[in-house]
């Protein structure tokens, strides 16, 4: 291994963008190349970075100058990196997981069986605020938790934007998913969801507005889910989160609809991104270089990653369970994801 992390990037949208430009400043990786099937966009990004493109995965993987990949492609297209794993290759995989469980466990088996490190990029796994929260929780220092929430509503353009590429259930929704689970420290074991489609399909987009549930968890704690993409495009955060333990003796409670600066000017109020991908002295900073770091890091030293493949299995499971329910207007139980 090379002491730079030589990775290279598949996909060349918003997050692979992000992703590249957040390789190509870290101190101990290097960009290796650009992997796109398209050949404009590919090679735009790639002299974007000062590097090479690559047209496929197999082509990638033919070359010995790549160490590890980042696969930010649309969560329908996830199992792009079955190949790479099945190498043994080490991949970042952009959350969800998957765009199902079949699909999910499918990754997981090529990783187990091969040996290949495998992280699933819930950044938020990477937030202080989020990390902090779940250590609190996990102390005991607010007791033992009686019930959870967590959920987040983004505006409409995003969804317009998807078109029903992808559920606000696995775009958005995932991150809640996740952190009802790990916050709380339990496992979400049925669901009770309902869904409002009012807005997307009055712009012809094939996805609902936003999606609300119920939980049962394990220990006898109950959890409430809620995503959507319903906000007016001229908010002026594009994300509203919310997420809250309470426990026996005190409460977790993380409140998030900007971060902490404001900026008013002719075109109305802003409120810029502070935390998950900011540029700070000409540089890609936060919770998406944190993760970065940790991958080359992790790789480089042989040490596990922070977020286990399982938890991201059953966020993928839960997901699943709260379209079904979406569907069967039933309380729906969520799927055995372990291997």
């Amino acid at each position: 291994m090379t002491a730079n992390l030589r990775v290279a990037v598949v996909g060349s949208g918003f997050m692979g963008s992000l992703h590249a430009r957040t390789v190509a400043e870290c101190e101990i990786a290097r960009l290796a190349a650009i992997v796109d099937s398209s050949e404009e966009a590919g090679r735009a990004a790639a002299d974007a970075f000062s590097t090479e493109h690559i047209s496929t995965v197999d082509d990638a993987l033919s070359r010995k100058d790549i160490d590890a990949f980042i696969v930010a492609v649309p969560d329908r297209l996830h199992e792009t990196a079955i190949p790479i794993l099945e190498k043994g290759v080490p991949v970042l995989l952009e959350k969800p997981m998957a765009h199902d469980l079949p699909a999910a466990k499918r990754l997981a088996q090529a990783a187990e069986k091969a040996g290949a490190p495998l992280l699933v990029g819930h950044i938020l796994r990477f937030d202080p605020r989020y990390v902090q929260a779940a250590a609190i929780v996990a102390s005991g220092d607010i007791g033992d938790p009686i019930h959870a929430t967590s959920g987040r509503l983004t505006v409409r353009d995003i969804g317009i934007r998807m078109n029903g590429t992808s559920s606000v259930c696995f775009y958005l929704g995932v991150h809640d998913v996740d952190l009802l689970q790990w916050l709380s420290g339990a496992n979400v074991t049925k669901v009770f969801s309902r869904r409002v489609s009012k807005l997307m399909p009055s712009l012809g987009v094939q996805s609902e507005d936003a999606i609300f549930t119920v939980c049962e968890m394990e220990n006898g704690l109950v959890g409430t889910l809620f995503f959507g993409w319903s906000l007016p495009s001229d908010i002026p955060t594009g994300i509203w989160s919310r997420s809250e333990v309470i426990g026996t003796k005190g409460v977790v409670d993380i409140d998030v609809r900007d971060h902490g600066l404001r900026v008013k000017d002719p075109g109305g109020w802003r409120l810029p991104d502070g935390l998950h991908w900011p540029e700070v002295n000409g540089r890609i900073a936060g919770d998406l270089r944190e993760e970065v770091v940790h991958f080359v890091s992790a790789v480089q030293k042989q040490q596990p990653f922070v977020m286990p493949v399982d938890d991201a299995l059953r966020a993928v499971a839960v997901n699943d369970a709260i379209l079904r329910s979406c569907e069967s207007g039933a309380q729906e139980a969520v799927e055995d994801w372990r291997l």
